[in-house]
This record gives structure tokens, sequence and C-alpha cells, in this order.
């Protein structure tokens, strides 16, 4: 029987061992997180005061495309199996509780 601490070790491996692409496309997709994010992160210092908000504020854009380029790369064996269009609010059947993908 597997335990709680045996799907930690899992989990462990999982996300602290480097994964190359697979495939070369999934490149332009780490091109165009950042593309965005370098985009939302300049509207932001323009548009913002200099202050701790504002330095929040990039670091988390900086978060957002780790976490983004983990999901890559992480599950690239899934990319194209799910599509959710842009602007909808549909939700993938494919996420447990907590917000786990399996």
């Amino acid at each position: 029987m597997t335990t709680q601490r045996d799907r930690l070790h899992e989990q462990v491996d999982l996300v602290l061992t480097n994964r190359p692409l697979v495939d070369p496309s999934l490149e332009s997709r780490l091109d165009t997180i950042s593309a965005d994010l370098r985009t939302a992160g300049h509207t932001i210092v323009e548009l913002c005061p200099p202050s701790r908000e504002l330095s929040l504020a990039l670091t988390h854009l900086q978060e957002t495309r780790m976490f983004a380029v983990a999901a890559i790369a992480l599950h690239q064996e899934r990319i194209g199996s799910v599509r959710i269009e842009p602007g909808t609010d549909e939700q993938r059947d494919d996420v447990l509780d907590g917000g786990q993908p399996f």
C-alpha cells in the first residue's frame, strides 16, 4: 500500500528532476509565455509608482513564469490532450481537489 509519505517522495522526485523538452515545438510555448509576461511587467512598471507592491507584482510575474514553465516541462506528454478555449470559464476535468493535477 502506498502511503502519503511515499506519494510525497514521488512528488519530490517529479518536481525536482530536470526534464528536457521532448518536442522542440514546446519551446514556442515558453517563448509566448515569457513575451506575454514581459509585456505585463513593462505595463506594470509604467503604470505603478515605485513601491513594495510594485516589487511584489514583478516578483509574482516571475513566479507565474516559473510555474508555467514547470507545467510544460512536467506534463509534456499531456500537451495537446486538453484544450480550453481562451476567454471561457471551462474547467479541466483532470484536476483533483486542491488543484493538484494527476
